[in-house]
């Protein structure tokens, strides 16, 4: 006599279920209690809000043109603090690119961009701390004629 296969149904999974909940980081140094977060964070909970951030910035941020003319060029570390409806609180430099001209060249971006969105629900914040990493490369080639 054939086996008869026993056959169980079970309902699937909800897509609900299967996402990680509002408040789970990827990062855990994203959290609130732990201080700031990275701008480019890959962390799923702030990724659409930073990215709109990100894009308020890179329209006012320029190369100043005195820093091109001598060829300066650096990275800085830059703070600044957003409030829960998207106020700019305060900017400020934590590690210097060695040049002030491209220093507050990115200070003076960061509160251009500002106000930015209020901060969604889903990050669960009524502020947040952001730390920025600003370059400046001059990728134009030099040509010396020498004799």
């Amino acid at each position: 006599m054939p086996e008869q296969a026993i056959v169980t149904e079970r309902p699937l999974p909800t897509l609900k279920e299967l996402l990680p909940p509002v408040g789970w980081s990827a990062d855990s140094r994203s959290r609130a209690t732990d201080g700031p977060v990275r701008l480019d964070t890959t962390d799923p909970q702030y990724l659409t809000y930073f990215s709109s951030i990100k894009r308020a910035i890179e329209i006012v941020w320029q190369y100043p043109e005195l820093a091109l003319r001598y060829g300066l060029q650096g990275r800085l570390l830059l703070e600044f603090s957003i409030l829960g409806n998207g106020d700019l609180e305060s900017a400020r430099i934590v590690r210097s690119s060695g040049s002030n001209l491209l220093d507050e060249e990115a200070l003076r971006a960061v509160k251009a961009a500002a106000p930015f969105g209020p901060i969604p629900p889903w990050i669960g914040r009524n502020r947040i701390d952001i730390v920025a990493s600003f370059e400046y490369l001059d990728n134009r080639l030099n040509y010396r004629y020498t004799r």
